[in-house]
């Protein structure tokens, strides 16, 4: 919803968008999700553990729903996607924020490992983002790819991550040349070091030095409030000491 002020136009709530996140149940999306239904939004953030979507219900603006995804299962992103359109006839935003970590060096990183990483790191993404093009086309909407400064920086013992967010950055470009004349927007935020519950395992990394959720969640907020015209292809955000 819009409201007029000398000649500006200023975008201040959300009321009409319905959102979905992947991987919103802790982390980034989860506090991504809680920035957008404050703002007004509908949003919908997705687990593994959460009810299949046939048996999911309407909710209304403001308000966060749960809905069971594998991103890696074709049939159960398609039904996902299928539930939305029933519910409400439309996907304004798609956040693709699920996604795992191997932290390696290459020759100690295994094929599985390897494999798993860009399965649902990259594969994943496509699947939902092929499914909300759906939605999106021709009406217009935005797809926000969560990326990483290993996208485009070469980081050591990442091999499997990098390398599958280099994927993910270069995806991005590609939607956007692709899908500019159905206005849908293809958006990568490339963050560095986030603080969130994977780094509690790790040794050397001090939460002090690092990015929080919520300076992620702003960032999705700012572009989800543009209007449709405006193309945001990249941002990068660092903590302020640079790559970690």
């Amino acid at each position: 919803m819009c409201k007029q002020i000398s000649g500006w136009r200023l975008i201040n709530d959300m009321n009409d968008k319905v959102v979905l996140i992947t991987g919103g149940a802790r982390g980034i999306g989860n506090t991504v999700a809680k920035f957008l239904a404050k703002e007004g939004a509908t949003v919908w953030i997705t687990s593994r553990q959460a009810q299949q979507p046939h048996l999911i219900s309407k909710i209304s603006s403001g308000e966060i729903g749960e809905v069971r995804l594998d991103v890696t299962d074709e049939k159960n992103v398609q039904a996902v996607f299928e539930r939305m359109d029933t519910l409400y006839g439309k996907l304004d935003v798609l956040i693709n924020n699920a996604g795992i970590s191997v932290f390696k060096p290459i020759e100690e990183t295994t094929l599985k490992e390897w494999d798993d990483a860009f399965l649902t790191n990259m594969s994943g993404l496509f699947l939902c983002s092929k499914e909300a093009f759906k939605l999106m086309k021709g009406r217009g909407g935005r797809i926000i790819n969560i990326g990483s400064v290993s996208g485009y920086i070469p980081i050591k013992e990442n091999g499997a991550y990098g390398a599958s967010k280099y994927a993910v950055r270069g995806f991005s470009k590609i939607c956007n040349e692709e899908w500019k004349e159905q206005n849908v927007r293809v958006s990568i935020i490339n963050a560095g070091a986030v603080y969130t519950g994977m780094w509690n395992e790790r040794e050397g990394f001090n939460p002090s030095d690092m990015l929080q959720p919520e300076d992620i969640a702003e960032a999705v907020v700012d572009i989800v409030r543009k209007p449709i015209h405006v193309r945001i292809d990249e941002i990068k955000i660092l903590p302020s000491k640079g790559v970690l």
